[in-house]
């Protein structure tokens, strides 16, 4: 007999956060690691308002689409969702998701999907990972944590880091052995590459070390890493101190970026030129067009912008991120590009109380989205085009149905993969003022 807690229901598809959709006993349930189209056995592990989450027990009937995963971690790692799901079918989930968020959350019945640019690979992509340490005992634990935990898992080399951040990774594996040199409240070790450039960046977060201890494997780390131009440590305390540079240098579409150590950076370095020509082609800027860029960070489509338009104006609360901007913006000899840290939804504000006027307006907000207010000032400003740049299609929706109320439609959309191997997908939407 089989326990009550044991089920067995055929997965419709994937859905936001990566499980696998199925129904049971009249409400939906949520199976990690499942396939769509696949009949499983699951346990029901709770059981909320209007649904159910499972773990998945045995596949009874495989997808076509079903993949080995190479990751030794995958499904105890919080990292990946779909390493056990085949490339293509991962583009089609992830597409699949996008168009039923805009149906369901931002109510856009027939929307124009653009094919998406999947990733030239699928593995060995990502030029960041940060890792997490437990240095306390006597052995060292370097890893990811479990899903929805603190727990570290620990690993030898991770699939979707590119090969000179798991060369990295091992070496630390071996600085870090020694329970007299290390360092034991150090709790996170945050590895950059600048794969245009070929140099590496080592952040280290600890809670209070001596500097002649974190100085040692300074040391160690740039003997086993001749690529290692930075290195940057910093205490709970506000103490930082850093090794070389405090930046890195890397090259999107063969132009040179300064990227602080405290400013962001897309993960994927071989997505990044798909991303800017997509800002690009849905701008379309002519050379007239005053410009205003929302989260701009280091300036990575503000400065391609600027060449085709008449000015551009970017802004975002980092000041790291702003000082990189600038430079680089000199670096190419711009004249009509000026970055600002400010608070974005302060900087939007002032823009309608001055008076001024924008004919383009470029986003790229982090994953909660804009926020209602921006978005109202925005819509207040009157440009004739948004375009949107989001790394999470639910609040994406959520935000493109705000503008359309504000008097806007929806154009055309592009989903650019920058993370395979996972549930989340970059998307780059336009709204038109009619």
């Amino acid at each position: 007999m089989i326990p009550r807690n044991l089920i067995t229901t055929t997965i419709e598809k994937l859905v936001d956060g990566g499980d696998g959709l199925g129904r049971w006993e009249g409400r939906a349930v949520f199976v990690p690691g499942a396939c769509p189209g696949e009949t499983v056995r699951a346990r029901i592990t709770s059981v909320k308002k209007g649904y159910a989450v499972a773990r998945l027990e045995s596949v009874l009937t495989p997808s076509p689409d079903r993949a080995t995963p190479p990751c030794p971690v995958f499904g105890s790692c919080g990292g990946c969702q779909w390493q056990h799901l085949a490339y293509p079918a991962q583009i089609e989930a992830k597409v699949g998701i996008l168009r039923e968020d805009l149906r369901r959350i931002g109510k856009f019945t027939d929307p124009e999907i653009l094919p998406p640019r999947s990733a030239p690979g699928p593995f060995e992509y990502r030029t960041r990972i940060q890792l997490k340490t437990d240095l306390t005992t006597g052995e060292a634990r370097i890893g990811f944590f479990a899903a929805a935990s603190h727990r570290i898992v620990p690993i030898a080399a991770c699939p979707i880091a590119g090969t000179p951040l798991n060369r990295a990774l091992s070496a630390f594996c071996s600085i870090l052995t020694d329970p007299a040199d290390r360092p034991p409240s150090l709790t996170d070790l945050h590895l950059h590459l600048a794969p245009g450039t070929g140099e590496i960046q080592v952040r280290y977060f600890a809670e209070d070390e001596p500097q002649d201890r974190m100085e040692r494997i300074f040391t160690a780390a740039e003997a086993a890493l001749p690529y290692v131009v930075s290195q940057v440590y910093y205490s709970r305390t506000g103490r930082r101190w850093v090794r070389g540079r405090d930046y890195l240098v890397d090259r999107y579409r063969d132009v040179p970026f300064r990227i602080g150590d405290r400013a962001f950076a897309q993960v994927h370095g071989a997505q990044i030129p798909a991303l800017i020509e997509t800002v690009l082609a849905l701008a379309a800027p002519t050379g007239k067009e005053a410009v205003l860029e929302l989260h701009c960070g280091i300036g990575t489509f503000g400065i391609f912008l600027a060449r085709q338009a008449a000015g551009l104006l970017g802004f975002d609360e980092n000041e790291v991120a702003i000082q990189d901007a600038n430079y680089n913006a000199r670096q190419q000899g711009l004249t009509n590009a000026r970055f600002e840290a400010r608070p974005v939804e302060r900087a939007v504000r002032e823009r309608v109380e001055k008076g001024e006027t924008f004919d383009r307006v470029i986003l790229d907000p982090p994953r909660e989205g804009l926020g209602r207010e921006t978005l109202r000032s925005l819509i207040r400003l009157d440009p004739s085009k948004i375009v949107y740049v989001s790394c999470d299609p639910a609040t994406l929706a959520r935000d493109l149905k705000i503008l359309a109320d504000g008097g806007y439609r929806l154009g055309r959309i592009r989903p650019i993969d920058l993370f395979p191997q996972t549930a989340h997908l970059e998307t780059v939407a336009e709204m038109i003022k009619p």
